[in-house]
């Protein structure tokens, strides 16, 4: 098969290409713990592809239908204390199989989104829209990361329709729950195929190949004080607010020492991990709930971690530097302020830069003149499951977007076009 037949494929089907990724953004399928609604686009690519993927080789199944996963060291039961709930929403595999004694390759992304209300929103007002403008398809999920998935079952219609017969197996899937500190889904499909060669995981890396992901965890301080409250209680009256502003600015000076560390060769110097303060919370949030000075109240927040460091040295450099700005160590018994986790510890993830997968994606590159390079992806995802759960190395390759998470998130065009090729390309090369 020639370079040009790929093109050519990709050129005469663009409008279909960007159909996909509009409706995959149009289909709500947002995180929402303890459960979520991930299914109605799992439907969606199940339906596509199942016109040429068949039996065996289309597997829709939920996280339970994978025997032993809750009592895996990766599998993590609960978001802020409550289960995380997983009936009615399947993980999707679709396997283009080979002829047999090639290397196997999948592409692998996350089906759920983070929530999105219609406030903010400049580009349209429907955050679901899936409406391109400029050059760019707005949306909650655009970037992160329905354009990923729909790239790789996508990349399989390709290979399918020019009749590519390659050795190896090629597998595109779609998994549940990864936002939030999820992965359960991921781990869910690297045990029930723990032995797939390669992995392209398409998270918005801006079409660099991303070589290393960061880790992190969200964080809860709660801060409860003596007494009843109220107004009555005197000049010394204990107010829960001091305590979680004092805390505050620890949190503000520690996001200052993160972005102090040296950032490991993969990435670049301007790119740094970070503390992120989400919310802080205390007798309410209306003028009618004032008149009562509470007893308790909340900080959550988002602390990062280099790839490599632990989640217990990560803990413990934390809490130690905010013992010291407080002067009081939250770990002792009897301590005000209390310091807890509220999803698991996401580990960084290292790619083997000696691997050979790398040079397929190269010569993806190269084939159709798009600079390569391998570097730092700055936030935390899945990509630690793959080794952690499977004989997998992962590689980090999607499009370029903006505003993940946020108001106006959108994806280039040109990025969706230019991400199938490049897996097509590879699974022509890995495959073989």
């Amino acid at each position: 098969m020639r370079t040009e037949d790929v093109r050519g494929w990709v050129r005469a089907n663009r409008d279909r290409i960007l159909s996909v990724v509009g409706d995959l953004v149009r289909i709500r399928t947002e995180n929402l713990p303890p459960g979520g609604n991930e299914k109605p686009g799992q439907e969606y690519l199940r339906q596509r592809v199942s016109r040429f993927v068949r039996g065996a080789d289309l597997d829709l199944f939920e996280i339970d239908d994978v025997p032993g996963i809750r009592a895996h060291p990766l599998f993590f039961p609960t978001i802020d204390g409550r289960e995380r709930l997983y009936a009615g929403r399947p993980n999707l595999v679709a396997r283009l199989p080979g002829t047999g004694g090639g290397r196997s390759l999948v592409f692998s992304g996350h089906m759920d989104t983070m929530p999105a209300s219609a406030e903010g929103w400049t580009s349209f007002p429907d955050p679901f829209s899936g409406a391109i403008k400029d050059g760019k398809l707005y949306g909650r999920g655009s970037a992160d990361m329905k354009t990923g998935i729909a790239a790789g079952f996508l990349a399989l219609e390709c290979l399918h329709e020019l009749g590519a017969r390659l050795r190896g197996d090629v597998i595109a899937e779609s998994v549940v729950d990864e936002e939030n500190g999820g992965v359960n889904g991921t781990l869910a499909a690297r045990l029930r195929n723990p032995d797939i060669d390669f992995a392209i995981l398409a998270e918005p890396s801006g079409l660099s190949v991303g070589v290393e992901t960061i880790g992190g965890s969200d964080w809860k301080a709660s801060v409860r004080v003596a007494g009843p409250g109220g107004i009555g209680a005197g000049p010394e009256q204990a107010n829960p607010i001091y305590a979680l502003a004092r805390t505050a600015l620890a949190l503000q000076k520690y996001d200052r020492h993160l972005s102090s560390l040296s950032a490991p060769a993969a990435w670049p110097r301007d790119m740094k991990i970070r503390l992120l303060t989400y919310q802080l919370a205390s007798g309410g949030s209306t003028y009618t709930e004032s008149g009562a000075v509470p007893t308790a109240g909340h900080l959550i927040f988002w602390q990062e971690a280099y790839a490599g460091t632990t989640e217990e040295e990560a803990s413990t450099a934390f809490l130690d530097f905010v013992a010291a700005e407080l002067g009081e160590d939250p770990r002792a018994p009897g301590s005000p302020i209390r310091f807890e986790r509220l999803i698991r510890f996401l580990n960084g993830h290292r790619t083997d830069r000696s691997h050979p997968g790398l040079r397929s994606i190269q010569s993806a590159y190269a084939t159709l003149d798009i600079p390569y390079e391998e570097k730092g992806v700055p936030f935390a995802m899945d990509a630690f499951a793959f080794r952690g759960a499977s004989k997998t190395e992962v590689a980090v390759v999607g499009p370029r977007g903006q505003n993940l998470h946020g108001t106006d998130e959108c994806v280039e065009v040109q990025s969706i076009l230019s991400l199938v090729q490049i897996m097509v390309l590879t699974a022509l090369d890995w495959c073989a």
